[in-house]
């Protein structure tokens, strides 16, 4: 097994996740080596107790990294690892990082000037004009806008930039294969085709109450400032801008 690949089969196991998996990384040497440790050893990482150890024997022993690309790429996606050099630069800063990235599309280096557009997925009509207004003037200004593909805001930023016909990233809260919500299939192939669908959960993860407030650590992580144009108390579109505020980047 090489680094991508245990990158790939460290990223599939639910109870690891990025913190945890960086400490068995730095503690053992390599993604690698995480797999080919005793319990012992494992146990004596910061934070790894038995679940943890199960886990890890277990995709050990049944883990296929080499099936998940597969399947990656008959949804015309890839799968973009920690250890490769094509990682977003940006993303690499936050102090969590995702393990791996599936990508449906392309990143390149203009999303290295990238802003974020945040907010309520019940907005007011005005909301859903200003967020489209913001996502086109930067589109055609140059920047890659970057969102979450949800309800409301987001799909009118996304739009927006579509629109202008520049780059704009998605940032999915569920596998590739599990778009959400439904009716936004077509709009990120739309995006697919003008920039990238990108989200760091494997094929066939579903979407809960977890998964977005996380996800939105890598929208702001992708970018170098997020504007949240509405947003109520305890909104993920705050979590975002409280997530961009700890990466060291200005919110709007």
């Amino acid at each position: 097994m090489n680094e991508r690949e245990a990158y790939i089969l460290l990223n599939m196991i639910p109870q690891i996740g990025p913190v945890r998996a960086r400490n068995l990384v730095g503690k053992l040497g390599s993604a690698p080596a995480v797999f080919q440790a005793d319990p012992l050893r494992l146990q004596a990482v910061r934070g790894i107790g038995e679940e943890c150890v199960r886990a890890i024997r277990e995709a050990a022993e049944r883990g296929d990294p080499a099936a998940e690309e597969a399947r990656a790429r008959r949804l015309n996606a890839r799968i973009i690892t920690w250890a490769d050099a094509e990682y977003p630069e940006l993303l690499r800063r936050i102090p969590d990082p995702p393990l791996a990235l599936y990508v449906r599309g392309q990143l390149d280096k203009r999303d290295r000037n990238a802003l974020a557009i945040v907010g309520s997925r019940r907005c007011t009509l005005y909301g859903r004009e200003v967020a489209e207004r913001f996502g086109f003037a930067l589109a055609r200004a140059g920047l890659t806008v970057v969102s979450g593909l949800a309800r409301g805001i987001d799909s009118s930023a996304h739009r927006g930039a579509l629109k202008a016909g520049g780059r704009t990233t998605a940032v999915l809260g569920c596998g590739l294969d599990r778009i959400s919500p439904p009716e936004a299939a077509e709009l990120a192939q739309d995006v697919a085709r003008q920039g990238a669908v990108v989200s760091e959960y494997p094929l066939g993860r579903d979407p809960d109450r977890s998964t977005f407030p996380y996800r939105n650590r890598v929208i702001s992580g992708l970018s170098r400032g997020v504007l949240v144009v509405e947003a109520g108390p305890g909104s993920g579109a705050l979590i975002t801008a409280d997530a961009a505020l700890s990466q060291g980047r200005p919110v709007f």
